[in-house]
This record gives structure tokens, C-alpha cells and sequence, in this order.
């Protein structure tokens, strides 16, 4: 979603569109192909020399969350991370950064032979599925060598 969309459906809900929440759209819109913490907001506004409290950012979040323009993912000991949806394909397959976030769309279905067997087998008819694979990015692998 574009910064545009975000900051006119925060405005449709009914709610102002305070200089925190533009603030965050403008991190999220900008680092869209990652997934990022209440805290890696805060340190790129922080390098902006935008402050806004952390509680700020996480209200923030959790308003776009109510409004369905952000996605959460559990990275494990990470906690959650956040990124704005995506125009994506009728599905899709994404390899994601357990350290940084950084996430990489697959342009092919590993898994649709397995998905047609499930099929035979279970006598369900798969309407659709996602897949996301966590490990380390090549820069998070060069960072802890």
C-alpha cells in the first residue's frame, strides 16, 4: 500500500491523522520489503531526528492492524514484526530474514506437487495457502561470520 491509501483510510475511519501516525506510514511505506519491530521504527524515526514514544508507535500499529493494512508476523524470541500488505498474486511464497526482516517473494510454488497429492489423499479441495521460510538473509550471514 502506498502512503496515500494509508493515510486516507486512517482519515475515512474517523481518525486524525496525527504526526506519529504519518511518521510511521512513512517508515512502513519506505521499508515496505521488510518486516520491522515497534523498535526498528523507533530508531529509523530516531535517525530522522523524529521522536515519538515507543507506546506511540505501538498504538499506531495496532490502529493499522484494526483498520487491516498491516500485516504481523511472530519472529519467535524477535517478538512481532509489521509491514504494510502488499498487492500480491493470487498466492504466494516468501523467504524472510529472521534477523532483519528483509523478506524475498518466490516466484515459483515449492510446494504444488505436495499440495495435489494432500489433494488425493484428503479428499479437500485446497482453496489456497501461503508459505513463509525463515532463515538468515546472505547480509545477516555475512554480519555474523
Amino acid at each position: 500500500m502506498t502512503y496515500e491509501e494509508v493515510t486516507q483510510k486512517i482519515q475515512q475511519s474517523g481518525h486524525r491523522l496525527t504526526n506519529a501516525r504519518k511518521a510511521v506510514v512513512k517508515v512502513l511505506t519506505q521499508e515496505n520489503a521488510h518486516y520491522l519491530g515497534a523498535y526498528d521504527i523507533h530508531h529509523i524515526l530516531e535517525q530522522e531526528d523524529i521522536h515519538i514514544g515507543i507506546t506511540s508507535i505501538y498504538r499506531v500499529l495496532d490502529l493499522l492492524a484494526c483498520l487491516e493494512v498491516l500485516e504481523r508476523e511472530e519472529f519467535g524470541s524477535g517478538g512481532e514484526r509489521f509491514r504494510l500488505f502488499r498487492e500480491q498474486a493470487a498466492h504466494a511464497h516468501q523467504l524472510v530474514c529472521s534477523s532483519c526482516g528483509k523478506t524475498q517473494e518466490l516466484s515459483i510454488c515449492p510446494i504444488a506437487s505436495t499440495l495435489a497429492k494432500l489433494e488425493s489423499q484428503s479428499g479437500y479441495q485446497i482453496q489456497e495457502h501461503w508459505l513463509r521460510i525463515f532463515g538468515l538473509c546472505p547480509q545477516c550471514q555475512r554480519y555474523r561470520s
